[in-house]
């Protein structure tokens, strides 16, 4: 076999991995005027009593009854609507949206929002379809199996998003993460029934979508997709969306937030997105969720500012990860020696220009709670993927650096 040239990424001088697994089972159908036919697709999963569950911000836009129409034209009745999503959900809310659902006789669930919604759709429908809290689904592989417990996963009721926002990828996702107001975390939960049975991508579900939100969510896709490939849970399949994604946001990103009227930019975002989705995160996602759950800094927001910083330290590590920081850089036109330091001063740059927060202080983030950010973000499981491992005192130092 040929040696590698001397510039080959990462990705390609990497060796066969021992083992990973892939799954991705939900059925993506993306285009434009794809809302009139939500009924037509998802009676192919079993639908029948639709129960839609979205945010109030989303039901005045319109979008709603627009779905319930197409809905509608599929032959699915509209069991109910839950529109009392709010921006970070909660156990509270899940277990309302749940009752809800088995008052209104519901056989399936649509989301229609962003990453709140979806979650909570998610989690809402297994405790529809086997009872219990939401705390008791907390972790990985927890839902309700065959026989003694070591079967397979018990399915949950038909499943259907359509995002509005262009960030989470909840939509494909096998995650959902829900604050626990009482405990002050965000509870993680994962699972392959959560993973929706379809996903219906369609611009004109973000033409209303403000341009800061179009930020925020645009970055938490960028963060999604540069953890999940230097994430010590890489896999080559993983590689190629990561990287296809950051392209897409690369050449995207900033036309879908400047000018909301590019519906082809927007389009893109979604896929983006969609491509960018992972388990596989790091210490950015333990460090946001911390944030979040104690001073409810916006997902997206917390992402952009805590990437930069997390970039540096990570790449300061072996030169497996810094190899795959450069081949992120390249996507930027970035080659510089010192990857870490290039690649995060780039981040900080868009982050400023989508007119996000750089700096914690900026979003109500004391000093004075470096110490309980810390305890969650040591909690937080993805701090085990992160390509370095985080100390109680590198957690420390990553965010009085945020401040």
């Amino acid at each position: 076999m040929p040696a590698l040239p001397p510039d080959a990424g990462a990705a390609e001088a990497a060796g066969f991995k021992d083992f990973y697994q892939y799954v991705s089972s939900t059925r993506v159908v993306a285009g434009r005027d794809l809302l009139g036919s939500t009924g037509f697709e998802f009676q192919k999963d079993g639908a029948g009593r639709v129960f839609v569950v979205t945010d109030e911000v989303v039901r005045v836009t319109g979008l709603v009854e627009r779905v319930e129409a197409g809905l509608a034209d599929g032959g699915l009745e509209v069991a109910g609507v839950f529109d009392g999503v709010p921006q970070d959900s909660s156990v509270e809310v899940v277990e309302r949206c749940a009752a809800a659902a088995t008052e209104a006789g519901a056989d399936s669930f649509l989301a229609v929002g962003g990453g709140s919604v979806m979650d909570t759709a998610k989690v809402a429908d297994a405790v529809f379809s086997h009872g219990g809290s939401p705390r008791d689904l907390e972790g990985i592989y927890l839902l309700p199996r065959a026989g003694d417990g070591d079967g397979r996963p018990l399915d949950i009721a038909p499943l259907a998003c359509i995002p509005t926002t262009a960030g989470t990828g909840s939509e494909v996702s096998m995650a959902a993460v829900i604050k626990d107001p009482e405990a002050k975390v965000k509870l993680e939960i994962a699972d392959f029934p959560l993973m929706p049975r379809l996903a219906i991508l369609d611009p004109e579900t973000t033409r209303t979508l403000p341009p800061r939100v179009a930020a925020a969510t645009g970055m938490d896709a960028v963060t999604h997709a540069i953890e999940g490939y230097v994430s010590v849970d890489w896999s080559p399949h993983q590689d190629a969306r990561s990287l296809h994604a950051l392209r897409l946001t690369r050449d995207n990103l900033l036309r879908a937030v400047e000018t909301p009227e590019d519906e082809d930019a927007r389009g893109n975002m979604l896929i983006a997105a969609n491509l960018a989705i992972t388990i596989s995160l790091g210490a950015v996602h333990a460090m946001s969720h911390a944030a979040g759950a104690h001073h409810g800094v916006p997902h997206g927001v917390a992402n952009a500012i805590h990437l930069p910083h997390v970039i540096r330290f990570n790449a300061d590590g072996d030169g497996d990860i810094a190899a795959r920081y450069r081949d992120i850089g390249a996507l930027f036109d970035i080659a510089a020696p010192e990857i870490g330091e290039a690649l995060a001063a780039h981040v900080t740059e868009l982050v400023a220009r989508l007119g996000l927060p750089t700096r914690l202080s900026e979003v109500g983030v004391p000093e004075s709670g470096i110490p309980e950010l810390v305890d969650g973000a040591l909690g937080d499981g993805t701090t085990l993927l992160n390509p370095r491992e985080p100390s109680e005192e590198d957690y420390a130092e990553l965010f009085r650096r945020a401040l």
